[in-house]
Parts: structure tokens; C-alpha cells; sequence
């Protein structure tokens, strides 16, 4: 498998990155490269279990097949390579040929040793100096921090790409429904304040070729998978003998509801918004380097900011240069949190009137939402600042903050919930919040 271009790897935790440099260094051969992204990746699932859902069998059987984790092992080996932290080498082409590669042993250059040391003594040096390699190694990280605000050159703080929700009682038909969502991202073009534009003609053209063909691929392999099955069963039901292997089950590709097209749509939105502002890419390159920058705490995003319908991406932080020399900034720290709790209240009161709840109640993910937008801070920060507020750690605050578990709407899927440590070890997981203002007659509702 080649090591040639500058398109984002398709690593979804740059933590694999540390993984497999510390691997290398350590002269692991690429099957233990790859239990060492396994375990990486079993390590983040771990943490990321709030629910019980967390299942040790499914992590046993990927490191027991060669084949798991190979397309990962190979991407951050690849990249690593594009890096200069690694000597070239040839690698699997397909997980089918691992076997092959098993024992082979990849060498660090300088380079690499360098960053596996310092990486290993200062965890955030490391990933600032691994920022910095990768902004030299991928044009389109550093366009995109620079089309959210987060580079010097930067014209605008943000980048928000208008977006429709499917309306049952509106939208009938997918024809109904693209012809909606193109008029909106129109009408929000002309209004300005996006940070990019696009000709009402260029945008139609965009979306509904893009949604088109992916529609029609999508119908073709469904109606592919039905014939194949049909053929299936007709056999099976004369006795007839297949050839080895075309009986194999294929798992049917998604259906196309309401829910996909919409998806489509998103995508088809994303990948203009980054074209027209000068730094093209594809929607899953987008959805990595909006990872990569929250993890980095450079930037954030959101699909819930007050507003009408949109991904929201903002600048959190700045970085100067690249390579070894640059320089990061990030709005972090007492000061940020105590501007972020100054407002609560005014957004808390914006969003009871909004919902029109008459308990004082909010859901934690619309406010975080809200203010992160507003104060252009990481969704880290406000729940810092909120669990601080919580703990009395700012005790000149004109308002008490009570976090409950119960919830009356479910958290969206792109959102988490706040999670409150306890000395038991389980977190509790809030939900809702409300604010309470001191009062001479004892407390009362802000």
C-alpha cells in the first residue's frame, strides 16, 4: 500500500498516533502494532462508558483476528511515515494480506524518537508539537482551522452551514424536501454573516447533484441486494448446489428514510460550505478534523446553538505557525469560566421562554450549547465551569446551581450529557439544571 498524499488519515483519536510511534519506537512488529491500536481503542471505549453498555467480548475477538484493526494500524503507519517520524516501508493492502506483513518491523527515525520522548515526558507538548506537524503535513487542517477562526489569517471566527429538519407534514416526498432545503441554505446565503457564500445557482446545482447520485447509488444497491437474495432463496428452496462463498449473507445497505436523505443533504451542504471558502474536502475529512480540533482544544461545534437549523463551528483557541515553532493560545482557565457563568443566567431565561417550561428547568446540552456558541468557548470549559459553580468554588456568584438526573427529552446523539464525578466512582449523569438566586427572604428562582 502506497504512503504518497496529503488527504486526512482516517483516524478517528489521535491518540493512535502516540500509539503506534510509542510502538515503533519500542520495536513492536505491525501484529503488535495493531493490539496495541485495539487496546488503544478498547481504552477509549472504557472511558466513554457511561451506561454499561461496555462489552470486554467484543475487544477479545478483535485482537484474536488478524484482520480487525488493520485499515487503522495501516493509516496511522502511513502517516507517520507522511510525518518523517517513521522510514518508509510497504504495507498490507487489505486486511486478507496482515498474515504476511505479521512480522515485520518498522524503523523511528530521529524525528520520531524525539517526539515519542517528549510526548512520554509532556503529554500536552507533545500533542502541540504534533499539531504543528500536522498542519505542514495537511493543507486542509490548517484551512480549516483557519475558515473557524483559529489562524491569524482567519477572516471570520466561524463557519455555520444552514441545515433543514425533514417536516412530516411538509415534506411528503424527497423532491419536496431537497427543494426546502435548498431554498433555506438560499435564503441564508443572501442573509450573510456565514462566513462564506455561494451563488443561489452554483448551490442548487451542489446539493441536488450530489443527493441525486448518491440516491441513486443507494437504489442500486438495494435493489442489487434484494435480486441477490431473491436468487438465494430459489436456489435453497430447489436443492440446488451453490459455489463456495455465494451463499454468503450480506449485510442489506441502510434504507433510505427520512433521516438519510437528510443526512445526504448535511453532506452535500458541508462539502460546499468548505469548497466555496477555499479549502475543499469531503464530508468524513471534515467530521475528523472537527474531532481533532475540539480534542486540541482549538475548536467546537454544535447543531443545537439557538437559531435557526445549522452546524455551528467556532474557534476555542489560536495556533501561530506550524512545525516545531508554532505558537498555541486557548481560552481556557477561572477567567474564561467565571465570563461563562455571568451569563447563564440571561441564556437559562432565553431558554425557559423559548420552551415555555414553567419549572425553571433546562436541558444541560441546549444551554452548553447556547453558551459555548455565544462566548466561543469548548463544551470542556462550560461543563468546568458549571460543575464549579456546582461545587461552590466561586462563591461570589449572585446564583446557586442545582443539577438533577432527570430528564423530560432525550439528549441528542451528537451531544453528551454532563457527567458529575462522586466519591462512589459512578458519575452521575445530569441532565437538567436550574439556577437559583440568593434573596433576603432565603432563595428564589432566577
Amino acid at each position: 500500500m502506497s504512503v504518497g498524499g496529503a488527504g486526512i488519515p482516517r483516524l478517528q483519536e489521535l491518540s493512535y498516533i502516540e500509539t503506534a510511534a510509542t510502538a515503533v519506537a519500542r520495536g513492536k512488529s505491525f501484529e503488535q502494532i495493531r493490539l496495541a491500536m485495539v487496546n488503544q481503542a478498547e481504552e477509549v471505549a472504557r472511558k466513554n462508558d457511561r451506561d454499561g453498555s461496555f462489552d470486554t467480548g467484543k475487544w477479545v475477538a478483535l485482537r484474536s483476528d488478524y484482520r480487525c484493526y488493520v485499515h487503522n494500524t495501516v493509516d496511522v503507519l502511513k502517516e507517520l511515515m507522511r510525518l518523517g517520524w517513521v522510514e518508509r516501508h510497504t504495507l498490507p493492502s487489505s486486511p486478507q494480506s496482515a498474515f504476511a506483513h505479521a512480522h515485520v518491523v518498522f524503523e523511528t527515525t530521529h524525528e520520531g524518537r524525539e517526539w515519542t520522548e517528549l510526548v512520554s515526558s509532556d503529554v500536552r507538548a507533545g500533542y502541540n508539537a504534533l499539531v504543528g506537524a500536522l498542519l505542514n503535513a495537511h493543507p486542509q487542517f490548517d484551512g480549516f482551522l483557519r475558515l473557524v477562526g483559529a489562524r491569524p489569517e482567519s477572516q471570520a471566527n466561524h463557519l455555520t452551514i444552514p441545515l433543514l429538519r425533514w417536516e412530516g407534514a411538509v415534506h411528503s416526498e424527497v423532491e419536496d424536501y431537497l427543494r426546502s432545503f435548498i431554498t433555506h441554505m438560499v435564503n441564508a446565503v443572501q442573509q450573510g454573516q456565514l462566513g462564506w457564500t455561494a451563488k443561489p445557482e452554483v448551490l442548487e446545482n451542489a446539493v441536488r447533484g450530489y443527493v441525486t447520485a448518491a440516491v441513486n447509488r443507494a437504489t442500486t444497491r438495494i435493489a442489487r441486494h434484494a435480486e441477490q437474495r431473491r436468487l438465494q432463496e430459489a436456489q435453497h428452496l430447489k436443492g440446488a448446489v451453490v459455489e463456495r462463498g455465494s451463499s454468503r449473507v450480506v449485510k442489506p445497505p441502510p434504507p433510505l428514510t427520512h433521516k438519510r436523505i437528510a443526512a445526504l443533504c448535511e453532506e452535500a451542504a458541508v462539502r460546499l460550505a468548505f469548497t466555496s471558502a477555499g479549502c475543499p474536502m469531503d464530508y468524513i475529512s471534515h467530521e475528523l478534523l472537527r474531532r481533532w480540533s475540539r480534542f486540541m482544544g482549538l475548536a467546537n461545534f454544535s447543531y443545537y446553538a439557538p437559531g435557526t437549523s445549522a452546524l455551528r463551528l467556532w474557534a476555542t483557541g489560536s495556533v501561530v505557525g506550524s512545525g516545531a515553532g508554532a505558537v498555541f493560545q486557548r481560552s481556557v482557565g477561572p477567567a474564561v469560566r467565571k465570563v461563562v457563568l455571568a451569563a447563564l443566567p440571561r441564556i437559562c431565561q432565553a431558554e425557559t421562554d423559548r420552551s415555555g417550561g414553567g419549572t425553571g428547568y433546562c436541558a444541560v446540552w441546549r444551554i452548553r450549547a447556547a453558551t459555548c456558541w455565544e462566548q466561543r468557548v469548548s463544551d470542556e470549559e462550560f461543563d468546568a465551569a458549571l460543575i464549579s459553580a456546582y461545587r461552590g468554588d466561586f462563591p461570589d456568584l449572585p446564583f446557586r446551581v442545582h443539577l438533577d438526573e432527570a430528564s423530560s427529552a432525550r439528549t441528542p446523539g451528537s451531544a453528551r450529557p454532563l457527567y458529575l464525578d462522586t466519591s462512589s466512582g459512578i458519575p452521575r449523569v445530569i441532565h437538567v439544571m436550574r439556577l437559583y438566586g440568593n434573596s433576603r427572604e432565603g432563595v428564589a428562582v432566577l
